[in-house]
């Protein structure tokens, strides 16, 4: 029978992207210790203690969810940037763009008495057929132990290799169990979804999800993080949030980098640059060579 695998980030990089890429889909254990987890579920109570249940048929009835975690979560934003994370992210994602960023970030609290999801694929958001890469990967943080009972994710092992129109039977769903502090990480083409609360106690996890850089973001960083958050951030996540422009030219603020937006470097009306990729660089700089030869 099918399972999630798991493994500890001292596993090393290799072999937790060699599952990936095998069955799409893996735990690795113990990413937060249990001074974090605490601190993180402090940061949200009150921001859930606000949150209303969901009302719709994907999202569930019985289901609080949180966006805007970066803001509202310092743990949250480590968790974003982890280097077991990032090192995923870049074997997968950098096949189909230069940089990527953060797609969105989620708090979800499944409630006791929420069915289970319907399973589906996260990717079918972009909607443009990409074989070869995954367009994003997804990670679920538990904060508390997710069991077979409470509603650990369905996940179907191997699912990213079989053609669109293929839909898991019963039988081929295995869930993510896993204890709290550890995170489910999955590609955006692997067919999932929540599992039913079965407990009279809730669920909470943390999704972080990262996209291809020239896509659009499903929850747009640059309004769920105010500026005076986002300036007080380590560069390495406000690249993560988007502050980035994706060679050639996609994502310029007044023709610069829009990071100047938090360092206060960038300029109106200053110098226009150009964000070309490498390989395209000796070819204008011959074309424009052979001009002057002219």
């Amino acid at each position: 029978m099918a399972e999630v695998k798991t493994v500890k980030a001292s596993s090393g990089q290799a072999v937790i992207n060699e599952i990936l890429e095998s069955d799409g889909c893996v735990v690795i254990e113990d990413l937060l210790n249990g001074r974090q987890v605490e601190t993180l579920a402090a940061e949200l109570a009150p921001h859930f203690d606000e949150a209303p249940n969901c009302s719709g048929d994907f999202y569930g009835y019985a289901t609080k969810r949180l966006s805007g975690l970066i803001a509202k979560s310092p743990v949250c934003r480590s968790m974003a940037i982890d280097p077991a994370i990032l090192g995923v992210m870049d074997h997968f994602l950098l096949k189909g763009c230069r940089l990527y960023h953060l797609n969105l970030t989620q708090a979800i609290r499944i409630g006791p008495g929420e069915p289970p999801q319907v399973i589906h694929r996260d990717d079918l958001m972009f909607n443009f057929v990409h074989p070869e890469f995954e367009a994003m990967i997804n990670t679920m943080w538990a904060v508390d132990d997710f069991t077979a009972e409470n509603g650990a994710t369905h996940i179907v092992p191997g699912s990213h290799k079989w053609p669109l129109d293929r839909q898991a039977q019963p039988h081929e769903e295995v869930q993510g169990v896993m204890k709290r502090g550890s995170v489910l990480i999955w590609l955006g083409s692997l067919q999932h979804g929540g599992g039913a609360n079965l407990t009279d106690k809730p669920r909470t996890g943390i999704v972080h999800s990262y996209s291809l850089g020239w896509l659009r973001q499903a929850e747009p960083q640059y309004l769920a993080v105010p500026i005076e958050v986002a300036r007080t951030l380590p560069e390495r996540l406000q690249r993560v949030l988007g502050y980035f422009v994706h060679e050639p030219n996609l994502g310029s603020l007044e023709g610069q980098d829009p990071i100047g937006l938090l360092t206060g470097e960038l300029a109106v009306n200053g110098h226009f640059r150009e964000f070309l990729p490498p390989e395209v660089r000796p070819l204008l700089a011959q074309y424009r060579a052979g001009l002057k030869a002219v």
